[in-house]
Formats: structure tokens, sequence, C-alpha cells
């Protein structure tokens, strides 16, 4: 044996290298590649998919582009109507304060007409002297609380909006006898407001103080509570919807109620509302409790839409 491989040794040598490379050429193959079997059960499927598949006609990407320019004025529409304010944080602020200084100061005239004696003295029973100082006292509170919100202390800015319209409105609701049981509109138990929280504390006041400018206007008896968040989550500038809800408790006569409700449900700038409790009879004892009145709790939200926030579909996809 051992004279035939040394003989041999020369033929058999090549042929067992190259039977051995062959073999380590087959192992590799199977190890790095799919089973045959498998890899064609996939093409078929693919195969399938593929015939399955339409191609969009011609038109198809315009009409997408017509649907998506529709919807984002739809957005930018909807915003517009529901927003308090727009713009930036800084804007949006100073513009709610605004809103919440007419409403106390000049009884709710529409900002159009907020320099407009004539507008103005319709809602003080015809007088125009009385109008025209309103007018000038709004006047000099707005710029005042505009530098203060912009620049100041958000704390002590908000404090001294606060201690204003609440001055105003407590003034009014005397005169007009209504019994204002929410001490200072129910913002008096917040610790404390910071740069972020301002936004909301600002459009909630400016909210509050719509609200009970209208009750004492269509004679209301009371406003025996308003609720707002003592912790005020003040959301992302990227969020599509921001929403800071309060709550706020009516007694008074039917007709003098549904005028607060026609106000915060007006189609050119409404509030959303997310409940509307009607208890019936106030219990004996409730401040404004009388014959025929009822009481009512609205659960009401200052909201702010940004249409131009990102959705982040991609990101939910891929999860």
């Amino acid at each position: 044996m051992d004279e035939l491989w040394q003989r041999y040794r020369t033929f058999w040598t090549p042929v067992l290298i190259g039977l051995g490379v062959f073999l380590i050429g087959v192992i590799a193959v199977h190890v790095v590649t799919e089973d045959p079997e498998a890899l064609a059960r996939r093409v078929q499927r693919e195969a399938t998919t593929l015939k399955a598949m339409q191609v969009p006609d011609p038109g198809a990407e315009g009409r997408e582009r017509e649907r998506l320019l529709a919807f984002t004025q739809g957005v930018e529409a909807f915003s517009a109507r529901l927003n308090q304010a727009s713009g930036s944080p800084v804007e949006v602020v100073v513009r709610a304060a605004d809103d919440a200084l007419r409403a106390a100061i000049l009884r709710g005239v529409p900002r159009e007409a907020a320099t407009s004696v004539p507008a103005v003295a319709e809602r003080f029973d015809g007088d125009p002297v009385a109008a025209e100082l309103a007018i000038k006292r709004y006047a000099r509170a707005v710029q005042t609380h505009a530098g203060l919100l912009q620049g100041g202390d958000p704390n002590v800015a908000f404090s001294q909006l606060l201690d204003d319209v609440w001055s105003e409105l407590r003034v009014r609701a005397n005169r007009a006898d209504l019994e204002l049981d929410a001490d200072q509109l129910g913002f008096g138990g917040i610790t404390g407001v910071t740069r972020a929280t301002l936004v909301g504390r600002v459009l909630n006041l400016a909210l509050v103080a719509r609200v009970v400018d209208a009750a004492i206007r269509h004679g209301v008896a009371a406003v025996t509570q308003v609720r707002v968040a003592s912790v005020l989550d003040p959301g992302s500038p990227r969020d599509l919807i921001r929403e800071w809800p309060v709550q706020v408790t009516l007694v008074g006569p039917t007709p003098a109620l549904k005028r607060v409700l026609d106000l915060v449900t007006d189609p050119r700038q409404p509030v959303p509302i997310s409940d509307v409790s009607t208890l019936g009879q106030p219990r004996r004892g409730r401040s404004g409790a009388r014959s025929g009145h009822v009481e009512v709790t609205l659960g009401i939200s200052s909201v702010l839409v940004q249409p131009d926030a990102p959705l982040e579909l991609e990101a939910e996809d891929r999860r």
C-alpha cells in the first residue's frame, strides 16, 4: 500500500486537495445562502404581491396634493376660530391679557370696537363720558401689563394682572347684585407661575373673565365656584393641540344662563366645552338660590391649536 501511495502520490494529492476545496465550498454556500425551497416560496409570495399592486393613475398625485392643501387650510381656519390668541408665546400672552382686561373694564366689547366711544357706551347704559374714561383706563392697563408680561417676572406679572381683572369684576358684580364667591376668580390658590405656564394661566384668566363679564351683564345671580388646575401642564410648543380646562358654576334664571351659554358657543369664537351639568334648583342656602333659579356647571377649556406642529406620523409607523 505504501508502495502504491508513493508511486501515485503525485496524482492523488491534487485530487484530494480539490475534493476538500469542493466540500468546503458546498458547506459555505449552504451556510451563507437560504434554503432553495424557502427562497423559492418567498419569491413566489413577493411575485403574487407585486401582481396585486396597482399602478396609480397619472392624476393621483395631484389629487393627493389638493387633499393635503384642503386639510391644511381647514386646520388653519379651525385654529383661527378656536384659539383665543395666536402667534409666539409672548404674543399669545399679551393678546390674552388684552382679552381679560377688555372683558373686565370694557364689559366685553368686541376687540375691533375697543376704541369706539359709541360702541363702548352701549355697555355703559349709553353714557359716553363713562365709556371714554373706561377706554382710557383700559388702554393704560393694556400698556402696563404688556410690558410686565413680556419682560418682567412671570409670577409678579400674572399676580398684578389678576389683581386688576379681579378688582374690576368684583366692583361690577357688587353693583349688579351678583354674588361672586370665587375668590380671585379661582386663581387664589395658585402658588406660582413660571414662564412655561404663563401662557395657560393668562388664557384661562381671559376665559374666566369673559364668562364672569357675561354673567354680570346678563343677570346671573351668582358665580359660586371657579376651579382651575393647581398644577398646570404647560404642554409643548410642538404639540398640535394644547388644552387647559377650567370649571365655572353659575346660579340664576334660565334666560340669563342661556345668554352665557350663547357666549361660549358663539361660532365666531367658540369655546371647547367638555361638560355641562345642570343640577336643577340649587341647594337651600346656596349663593343666589331663589325660586325659579337653576345651577349649571360648565367645563370649558382654553385651547391653542398649532397648524404647523409636526405630527411625526413616520415615527408612529416605525413603532
